[in-house]
């Protein structure tokens, strides 16, 4: 019970942290997580009876291999394909020349401390951190080929600095460390986690592959399958005694270039899952902040207490220039390596020194560094104290806030704005960047089975974006208002012909729907009901019409489902699916809206009325499609 009522306490401390950064979308959420796992520390546990620690051990299987596996699984194929040869020096080249600069570094301002653990502290803080990335774009206007290079780069380099980090530490733990001998070792470690990542993600797909021959699409079950895969993965790796991080590193990759094959083929059971592993991530990556809090008092305390005034400004100084150390190295390699045709937006040019400053501050250290620090052994093998286990954890935690502080307060500063806008047209780019980034999400998710209600859900997105467009131009008259409204009944014709021709409607329904848009067309009336003309085109689309089962058509399975002669079956498949598609947009709005909240692009009460905007739009589609 004591264990018990300390995870929930961590846990009420990650929820209050996104409470708390609700209100407070200038503080980073990682701040705010460090802080609140201070207090926790100072909380006076009496009535548990005994102090809480983690076995460093764990960290690496319960927090390093489920984030690892879930950054690269979730890889976005084309940067890193258009993208592959700047992502790859910064994620390997990058990562190597930063932990022999600041190793060495380190070494020369603390010369008490051992070479060896110098460079894995210089090691754990090598891999940059994709949730900052991500940050970064959204509370800046970031060139988007930078954010590429970033995004990619601090998806790769995980691997890369954790296998630098467990090396180093165990030439801390041996005493010695032989170059050729590490060399050889470390591609026996590479190589065989590879392999045996590789493997048992095909035994996963044999797996999955008979559990859809059997017909079993338990969300339960393959949730379960899908969360423990890499904790399963690096387990045994590590037994094997192979590399666990590269063979988790590996599969993560293969689930993210044959998704389809390892996920369950229904739209369900995809939104379940994807909901699952954002859960699991939001969870330990605000857990392992917490848990830091919670270590800082007693850390900084045994520190404190062995140094003096000038010992304890050394320390801080330390990190200061260990910071900075980092961030010319990164700049350097930037304006040494990358050629300006690699990111060079002709709407938006940046030259080498602006683009290299933003290159290097935008690469802000998070959850991979710190858990990687937080799992250094507590002894030798020998029974003594690792080599200043505190002051590594102490000078990491300093380095890891410094760099989120410079990506909150100082990269905007760099990111030359096209233009100043007014609040009102900041937050009408903001509404208008939201609905296109989920019409395209939307577009990528589409399936065989889910393309018909997709497209529905696409015209109504696309009705949206036009009608906030006519919003935000009423003052150029009716004349637009009309121009607007033929523009939609224009494209409304084009999508039903395109859907007729491709086979997916019976050509009588569509020239009928036609005929009514027709309708619509002679009526010179200046009013505009978006909801209006969705409402008819769902109603139109649910009536069952005949799917034609010759050739290959996108919605071949719908076709059969929506025969007459199962019309209720079809009609009942079709709403339920167009629901499900529907309500993973409002999903995805809601979350994007809260982002832009936390940069600071909108205001609190426009995020609220686009909030409301939604639950009522989302409420008319649902009682349209329920009547």
């Amino acid at each position: 019970m004591i264990v018990f009522n300390f995870v929930l306490i961590l846990l009420a401390a990650v929820l209050l942290s996104n409470l708390i950064n609700h209100f407070l979308p200038s503080l980073s959420v990682p701040i705010v997580q460090i802080i609140l796992g201070v207090f926790i520390a100072l909380i006076p546990f009496g009535a548990f009876g005994v102090e809480f620690d983690l076995e460093p051990e764990l960290f690496f299987v319960l927090f390093l291999s489920p984030l690892v596996f879930y950054s690269t699984m979730n890889a976005d194929k084309k940067t890193m394909r258009h993208m592959i040869n700047p992502i790859l020096m910064a994620a390997v080249g990058l990562v190597f020349v930063t932990i022999a600069a600041a190793g060495f570094f380190t070494s020369l301002i603390i010369p008490a401390m051992p070479l060896a653990a110098a460079f894995a502290l210089a090691a754990a803080l090598g891999p940059t951190d994709v949730v900052a990335v991500e940050a970064v774009a959204h509370h800046t206007a970031l060139p988007h080929k930078i954010v590429s290079i970033l995004s990619g780069e601090s998806i790769i380099n995980d691997a890369t600095g954790i296998v630098c980090f467990q090396f180093a530490v165990i030439a801390v733990m041996t005493g010695s460390f032989n170059i050729l001998h590490g060399l050889a070792k470390f591609l026996i470690l590479a190589i065989g986690g590879i392999l045996i990542g590789l493997l048992i993600t095909l035994f996963k797909y044999l797996f999955v592959k008979w559990l859809r021959s059997l017909d079993i699409w338990s969300v339960s079950l393959h949730i379960a399958l899908g969360v423990m895969t890499p904790f399963i993965i690096y387990i045994i790796a590590e037994w094997a005694g192979v590399s666990g991080i590269l063979a988790v590193f590996a599969s993560g990759i293969i689930h993210s270039l044959y998704q389809d094959k390892f996920n369950p083929d229904t739209i369900k059971l995809e939104y379940a899952q994807n909901s699952a592993w954002e859960l699991v991530s939001f969870t330990l990556d605000g857990l392992v902040f917490v848990i830091l809090g919670t270590q800082l008092p007693r850390i900084i305390n045994v520190d404190i207490r062995q140094l003096n005034a000038n010992g304890i400004l050394h320390i801080v100084t330390g990190i200061i220039l260990i910071m900075l150390v980092m961030l010319v190295t990164r700049f350097v390699w930037w304006v040494a390596t990358i050629k300006r045709k690699v990111y060079d937006d002709p709407e938006n040019p940046l030259g080498k020194i602006r683009s290299g400053l933003i290159f290097s501050i935008a690469g802000a250290r998070g959850t991979v560094p710190l858990a990687s620090v937080m799992s250094i052994p507590l002894f030798m093998p020998d029974g003594a104290e690792f080599p200043d286990r505190d002051l590594i954890i102490l000078i990491a935690s300093g380095v890891i806030a410094t760099s989120l502080l410079l990506t909150n307060f100082v990269l905007p500063l760099l990111v030359v704005k096209a233009r100043d806008m007014s609040r009102e047209e900041a937050e009408r780019s903001a509404r208008a960047e939201i609905l296109h980034t989920v019409v395209e999400r939307l577009k990528n998710a589409m399936k065989q089975e889910n393309f018909a209600a997709t497209e529905i859900v696409l015209r109504n997105y696309q009705a949206r974006m036009n009608y906030q467009h006519s919003d935000g131009s009423r003052a150029r008259g009716i004349g637009e208002k009309l121009k607007l409204r033929y523009g939609i009944l224009h494209w409304e014709k084009d999508v039903i012909l395109r859907m007729a021709e491709a086979g997916q409607i019976d050509r009588s329904a569509a020239d009928r729907y036609i005929e009514s848009v027709d309708r619509m067309m002679a009526d010179n009336g200046d009013g505009l009901n978006v909801m209006r003309l969705v409402a008819g085109l769902i109603r139109r689309t649910l009536r069952p019409f005949t799917g034609r089962k010759a050739g290959v058509s996108p919605t071949a399975g719908l076709a059969e489902a929506l025969d007459p002669r199962n019309k209720g079956r079809g009609g009942k498949l079709l709403a339920e699916t167009l629901i499900d598609v529907a309500s993973n947009g409002f999903h995805m709005e809601r979350v994007l809206i809260q982002q832009m909240f936390e940069a600071g692009r909108i205001s609190w009460r426009f995020a609220k009325d686009m909030q409301a905007n939604i639950t009522m739009v989302e409420a008319q589609l649902l009682y349209i499609i329920d009547t």
